[in-house]
């Protein structure tokens, strides 16, 4: 990959002209909503500003870069929070680590994911590690909250903002990590993240989340047939599991989407996301109204999810039964979390 492939190429092309001019920052904050790109921008700059061809992008191809995308270059360190913080011991091995100055030709980074995290002693460290690098280096800061980064950070730092991507090109992009159609067209269009990069089973959790696509159509469909199974589906194993781990939000989106395409296929006549042919037969045996209504109230249990005073399966089983005797499962239910806290 370098700066062409990029999901942020108005981006890119700043970030490579800083390299081929010599102007890079010290310090930059990568904001933005989830799977925009920043983390992957932050590593194609250290390969840029480091590759041996020195081209102002990246060739992939020479030892630097080969070592910065494996994660095994010793002038390139990435920090991640250890538990729910970032804690200054982990500050403290970044100077040490950085302490002497670096080969002739080199730019030191330090990526530091989900930056807002830092503790008030590990931020102080960091200031002070800007105010005195020991040579070249660039610090990046990678968050989706930029307003809970502490403001003397922020302050030092030039803001780069990743804006919102299309869900089309969020698919290529998992369509090139091998993630089969329809699951890359499903995460493309999610409002949270599941993650499957870098883990040893990354193959095992597609197959999972396959599976769980495929149940929630099923689920979904009896939900709008009015089967008193689509309550009985609450104590399934593979459901239970989902929201165990804390990802019932993933099976709403999910029946979202699929009520969107149901409805799409009246409208339109197509699909945008699940391709089998059923889609189109059940499409054919509800009203567009009784689809919206069910999208209305998979809207309202997701607001609802948010609550921690009310209890998932509760609100599961209200939708569903406003499902199935076609009305709103509560009528305020727009009105129940104002828009900010949303």
């Amino acid at each position: 990959m370098s700066f062409e492939n990029s999901l942020q190429p108005h981006l890119a092309e700043v970030l490579k002209n800083a390299v081929q001019r010599n102007r890079l920052a010290h310090a930059y904050i990568f904001y933005g909503p989830k799977n925009t790109g920043k983390r992957e921008m932050a590593l194609e700059l250290a390969k840029a500003a480091n590759c041996e061809r020195n081209e102002a992008d990246a060739c992939d191809r020479c030892p630097s870069c080969i070592q910065i995308a494996q994660g095994n270059h010793p002038e390139v360190m990435k920090i991640l929070p250890e538990g729910n913080v970032i804690k200054i011991a982990q500050l403290r091995q970044l100077q040490s680590r950085f302490r002497y100055s670096a080969p002739e030709g080199v730019i030191r980074f330090a990526i530091i994911e989900e930056a807002e995290k830092m503790r008030d002693e590990a931020a102080n460290s960091l200031l002070k590690f800007l105010e005195e690098p020991q040579s070249a280096m660039v610090v990046i800061l990678i968050t989706e909250h930029l307003s809970d980064v502490i403001p003397t950070i922020k302050s030092r730092c030039q803001l780069v903002r990743f804006s919102e991507i299309p869900p089309s090109a969020k698919k290529e992009q998992f369509l090139k990590k091998g993630i089969p159609e329809e699951l890359a067209a499903v995460f493309a269009h999610l409002s949270g993240s599941l993650e499957t990069d870098g883990e040893a089973d990354a193959g095992g959790k597609i197959k999972h989340y396959e599976s769980v696509v495929h149940q929630v159509k099923e689920w979904g469909t009896r939900i709008l047939s009015g089967s008193p199974d689509a309550l009985l589906t609450l104590s399934e194993s593979w459901l239970l599991d989902e929201v165990k781990e804390e990802r019932a939000w993933f099976l709403l989106d999910v029946l979202l989407l699929f009520y969107r395409d149901l409805l799409m296929v009246s409208l339109k006549g197509k699909t945008e996301i699940f391709r089998d042919s059923g889609i189109e037969r059940l499409s054919m045996r509800h009203s567009t109204g009784k689809i919206m209504l069910a999208m209305d109230n998979v809207l309202i249990a997701r607001r609802l999810l948010v609550r921690p005073q009310l209890n998932w399966q509760g609100i599961f089983e209200q939708m569903i039964v406003a499902v199935s005797e076609e009305r709103l499962s509560m009528k305020n239910g727009w009105e129940l979390i104002p828009l900010s806290k949303v």
